[in-house]
């Protein structure tokens, strides 16, 4: 699947003449960039901190005699290993210094007189280069000159998309968070693609600013969006403030019976946004009340146009329900059932209630304890809903009577 990303991004980056340019995915990235043959000779620089995997390196347009090389980038292990065997000046804390040869990298080292030192204290001193930066070595047995373009992949470097949003007014903000453990100077493109969200996170504050402003993305297709940040970023953790707006929507309360038990617990709180009007990349979303932090939940990518549901969001302190279930009858066929639903107000204002509960794909003749009641039952799910209004204080009582099918 990676592999098949890194050509899709070849795609993308051909337009990027004699630059690199760093895509970053959730979770891993992938650097493209051009390389100058000279002599049937280049050589690729990874960028500093890079965790570069060598076997999804890729390069168009050179012969097919090419071979490739990979060298990681030096470091003080790599220093004792190429120098097993010789001697080396070491400089001991108390200021002394004497030539002693390298048995192991752990360090050890044997003196002039035959004795082993296993991690003295103090510090060597070595005459070889040193490189930390890993390479690509190309070579071509055709002397080729020209330019090729690559791409290879990088397991250290993600980003992500955190929001606030507030149900006083419906104000979202959105931050970019990339973290990036590299050096990097190149173009940089943030790639929003649909993964699979199953946390939440409470460690944001709210964070609201008055003007508005928003980024939308510079590609995008069914599944993918592009963002090309056009700030620089530094190694590390950079906040990037992308989105400040006014959205349209609503909160619900839900009283989904089959969760609750015979004690009254706070309904579910649902959010709705409603046909946003610009994409949104897949982030976590949290949701406050005044300064009260609600809860946060999970996106995928939402394009213009589309509506947002974060559904059991919190839920209410003031606003609670319980069900009970008395079964009345039963024969060959058919089991009767009443179920009474009790929603309690203990607020200041009148609330909306929405109740839900699973009858089963098998129940009919309803019958409800009020006149031209307005109910919904989809068979297909076997889910019931009815709203009731309730008044400050006081306790709502709905009863349902029905049957469920059993036996044909």
């Amino acid at each position: 699947m990676k592999r098949f990303l890194i050509l899709v991004v070849f795609i993308i980056g051909a337009f990027v003449a004699f630059s690199e340019q760093l895509y970053i995915f959730n979770g891993f990235s992938i650097l493209t960039g051009e390389v100058a043959f000279e002599k049937g000779r280049a050589v690729i620089e990874v960028p500093y901190g890079a965790q570069v995997q060598p076997e999804t390196f890729s390069v168009f347009g050179v012969p097919e005699s090419t071979t490739i090389n990979f060298v990681p980038g030096d470091s003080v292990e790599s220093l004792y290993e190429r120098n097993l065997g010789r001697p080396v000046k070491f400089v001991y804390e108390d200021g002394r210094v004497e030539r002693l040869e390298v048995v192991s990298p752990l360090p050890v080292f044997r003196n002039s007189y035959g004795e082993i030192i296993v991690n003295p204290k103090g510090y060597p001193v070595f005459s070889d280069e040193f490189s930390p930066n890993a390479r690509f070595l190309l070579n071509s047995q055709d002397s080729f000159s020209g330019h090729s373009s690559f791409a290879y992949q990088v397991r250290n470097n993600s980003w992500t998309t955190r929001y606030s949003l507030s149900l006083k007014d419906f104000s979202l903000t959105g931050l970019m968070i990339v973290h990036l453990e590299m050096e990097t100077n190149e173009n940089v493109t943030l790639v929003s693609s649909n993964p699979g969200y199953g946390y939440a996170t409470r460690d944001m504050a709210a964070k609201m600013v008055n003007e508005s402003y928003s980024v939308s993305p510079t590609t995008s297709d069914a599944e993918t969006r592009l963002y090309e940040i056009s700030v620089p970023l530094k190694r590390g953790t950079n906040y990037i403030a992308f989105l400040s707006e006014l959205f349209s929507g609503d909160k619900r309360l839900v009283f989904r019976a089959s969760r609750g038990g015979s004690n009254f617990t706070g309904v579910e709180i649902d959010v709705y946004l409603n046909e946003v009007p610009i994409d949104l990349p897949s982030g976590v979303m949290e949701v406050w009340s005044e300064s009260v932090y609600l809860g946060s939940a999970g996106i995928g990518n939402i394009a213009k146009g589309e509506s947002v549901v974060l559904q059991s969001i919190a839920r209410s302190i003031e606003v609670s329900g319980r069900k009970t279930t008395v079964t009345t009858l039963g024969d060959s066929k058919y089991r009767y059932y009443k179920n009474t639903y009790y929603v309690r107000n203990l607020s200041e204002e009148t609330v909306t209630v929405e109740i839900e509960d699973y009858l089963g794909q098998n129940a009919e003749q309803f019958h409800l304890n009020c006149e031209d009641c307005d109910f919904d039952y989809i068979k297909e799910t076997g889910m019931w809903t009815y709203t009731v209004s309730v008044d400050p204080g006081e306790v709502a009582e709905v009863e349902v009577e029905y049957r469920v099918r059993y036996s044909n």
